[in-house]
C-alpha cells in the first residue's frame, strides 16, 4: 500500500511539470498569433502610409527646386492622415523623403534634390522602424518588436514638350497628295506638311482658337487637375529642358491651359538658341544649347521678317536668281493668303491646292529636312525624301505656276560629320558655312535641342472644363524645328518647321514601383 502510494504522488508531480511546460508553450504561442497579428497589421498600416505619401508626393514633381519643396509638403502632409498601431499619427520629416531619376535612385535628401531638379521626378518615402510593446511574447523573453514602410512612386518623363496645338486635319493621320506633273507623291501628317515653316499661333480657323496651349505635364484625365500645374510658372522648367510626364502613347485626354505666350515660356524656349538670363529659369547644364544656333527667318522690311548685321536671312539655298525668297515668315498670312486649313466637317482635307499660299508667303521651307513622299501604303507613311531637283520639278508644289523654289547648287549636298548615316542634308545639319553658327565656348550644345516634340489636339471640340484645366483628346505628337527664336513681346510668334510624326511615345503615368 505505501509503495504504490508513493507511486502516485511522483506521478502527481510529474503532472503538474509537464502542465507547467505545457501552459509555457501554450502562452508563447498565443503571444506569437497574438504578437505576430499585430505587427502584420502595423506593417501594412505603415505601407499603405508609405504608398499613399509616395503617391501624393510624385504628383508635385516637376523638374524644378519648388516642385520638390512641394513634393515634400505634401508627402508628409498626407502621411500625416493614416494611422498606424490603431491610433498613432504617421509623422514624416524631411530626412524620411528622398529623390531620383529612377525607381532605383540614386537617392538625393531634399535639399540636395533642389540644387539639381531635373529629371528629379521619383520620390523614396521611408517610416522609419517603429517598435511595438508585446504581449504575451514577453514570457519568451521577447518585449518588443518593430517594422517600417518603404515605398517609392514616380514617373518618367518622355521627350514631348508641354505644347499643345491644333491639328490641321484631326480626322486622318496620314493622307497623300499626288502631283500630276511627276506622279510623286506628298505625305501629309494631320493635315502637315514636312518642310513648311508654320506660326503655331496662327493655325486659324481650327475649331475657334488660333493660339497653342499648354500642356499640363502632371496631371492627366481622368485623374484630378491642379491649376497651378499648367500654369506658365510649372511649365516653364519642362519647356527647358523638353520634356513631361502626361502622354503615354501619343493619344488620349491632355489638361490643357491658355496662357503660352507668358515672356517665361519664351525664355524657356529660347535656351535652345544660347539664351539665359532675364526671366528664363534654364541652365545651360540642364538645359544646353543646340550645337547649331543659326535663325532662318524670313526677307523683308516688315516684322517679323526684319534683318540686322548680327541676323541676316541666311536663306540662298531659296533664292535662285536672287529674285523669288519668301518674304512672310510661316504660312499664316492674311484672310486672303492664308492656306485651306479646313477641317474635314468644314471642307476638304488640305491639300496642296491653288487655296495654299504662294512661294513668296510660305517663309524659309526646308531648313531642317524635306518634304517626304509616300511609300504607297495605306495608310501612308514616310516613304522617300523628296530632293531639291524633285521639289523644283514639281512645278506647283509651293505654287500655282510653275517656278524653280531652290538652289541647287546653294543647297547642301550632305549632311556634316557626325549625323547618322543617310540623314537627308540640310542647312541645320552644316558644321560651318552660312548656315551654322555654333553656341559660345562655355556653353557646348546638345544636337537636335531645337526640336520641340509637340502634342496634336482634335480642336474640333472645344476644351471641356475649367480654362486652366480644359480636357482635350490628343491624336499625336508633332515633331517641330525651331527656325527663330520665339517672341512673344508683340503679336505672338513661334516659328517651326514641321518635321514628322513622333513614335511611339514612352508610358509615363505616375505608379509606385516599391
Amino acid at each position: 500500500m505505501k509503495t504504490a502510494y508513493r507511486r502516485h504522488n511522483r506521478e502527481q508531480g510529474a503532472i503538474a511539470i509537464v502542465l507547467g511546460l505545457t501552459l509555457v508553450i501554450l502562452f508563447a504561442m498565443g503571444g506569437l498569433v497574438l504578437d505576430l497579428g499585430h505587427l502584420y497589421i502595423a506593417k501594412a498600416e505603415l505601407q499603405n502610409g508609405a504608398d499613399s505619401a509616395a503617391l501624393g508626393g510624385a504628383v508635385e514633381l516637376n523638374e524644378s527646386a519648388a516642385g520638390i519643396d512641394n513634393a515634400q509638403a505634401q508627402a508628409i502632409a498626407v502621411a500625416q492622415k493614416n494611422r498606424y498601431d490603431f491610433s498613432t499619427p504617421l509623422t514624416l520629416t524631411a530626412a524620411d523623403i528622398s529623390f531620383g531619376p529612377g525607381p532605383d535612385g540614386p537617392w538625393s535628401s531634399g535639399a540636395s534634390a533642389r540644387t539639381n531638379p531635373q529629371g528629379q521626378t521619383f520620390i523614396r518615402v521611408d517610416t522609419g522602424s517603429k517598435t511595438f510593446a508585446t504581449y504575451l511574447m514577453g514570457i519568451a523573453g521577447i518585449a518588443s518588436t518593430s517594422t517600417s514602410g518603404v515605398a517609392v512612386a514616380g514617373r518618367f518623363v518622355n521627350d514631348v514638350t508641354p505644347i499643345g496645338v491644333c491639328a490641321v486635319d484631326p480626322a486622318n493621320k496620314t493622307a497623300k497628295y499626288t502631283y500630276a506633273a511627276t506622279g510623286m507623291t506628298e505625305l501629309v501628317e494631320f493635315g502637315f506638311r514636312r518642310g513648311v515653316t508654320y506660326n503655331l499661333f496662327g493655325l486659324n480657323p481650327l475649331g475657334g482658337s488660333s493660339d497653342p496651349y499648354l500642356i499640363n505635364p502632371v496631371d492627366a484625365p481622368p485623374g484630378a487637375c491642379n491649376a497651378s500645374h499648367s500654369s506658365a510658372n510649372s511649365t516653364a522648367p519642362f519647356m527647358c529642358t523638353g520634356s513631361s510626364a502626361v502622354i503615354s502613347s501619343g493619344s488620349g485626354k491632355v489638361y490643357t491651359n491658355t496662357g503660352l505666350s507668358a515672356t517665361k515660356i519664351a525664355s524657356a524656349l529660347n535656351s535652345r538658341f544660347d539664351v539665359y538670363g532675364g526671366a528664363s529659369v534654364c541652365d545651360p547644364v540642364t538645359a544646353p544649347p543646340d550645337t547649331n544656333i543659326k535663325e532662318y527667318p524670313c526677307k523683308g522690311s516688315g516684322a517679323p521678317c526684319v534683318a540686322s548685321a548680327a541676323n541676316s536671312p541666311p536663306t540662298g539655298w531659296m533664292e535662285p536668281g536672287a529674285a523669288n525668297l519668301p518674304s512672310q515668315q510661316s504660312v499664316s498670312l492674311n484672310a486672303a493668303k492664308k492656306p485651306n486649313y479646313q477641317l474635314p466637317s468644314a471642307g476638304a482635307v488640305p491639300v496642296p491646292s491653288a487655296t495654299f499660299a504662294q512661294f513668296a508667303g510660305y517663309g524659309v521651307l526646308w531648313s531642317y529636312g524635306p518634304a517626304y513622299q509616300s511609300n504607297g501604303a495605306t495608310p501612308a507613311k514616310a516613304g522617300t525624301p523628296f530632293t531639291v531637283t524633285n521639289a523644283n520639278a514639281n512645278a506647283t508644289m509651293y505654287n500655282t505656276a510653275a517656278m524653280t523654289y531652290f538652289d541647287t547648287a546653294s543647297y547642301p549636298a550632305s549632311a556634316g560629320a557626325g549625323f547618322p548615316a543617310g540623314t537627308p542634308p540640310s542647312p541645320y545639319n552644316q558644321t560651318s558655312g552660312p548656315t551654322f553658327q555654333a553656341p559660345s565656348a562655355s556653353h557646348p550644345g546638345q544636337r537636335n535641342r531645337r526640336i520641340l516634340n509637340v502634342v496634336l489636339v482634335d480642336c474640333r471640340t472645344a476644351p471641356v472644363g475649367p480654362a486652366s484645366c480644359g480636357a482635350m483628346d490628343a491624336v499625336g505628337i508633332g515633331k517641330f524645328f525651331m527656325t527663330m527664336k520665339a517672341d512673344f513681346s508683340g503679336g505672338a510668334r513661334l516659328d517651326v518647321e514641321f518635321t514628322g510624326l513622333i513614335e511611339p511615345v514612352p508610358n509615363s503615368e505616375i505608379k509606385l514601383y516599391k
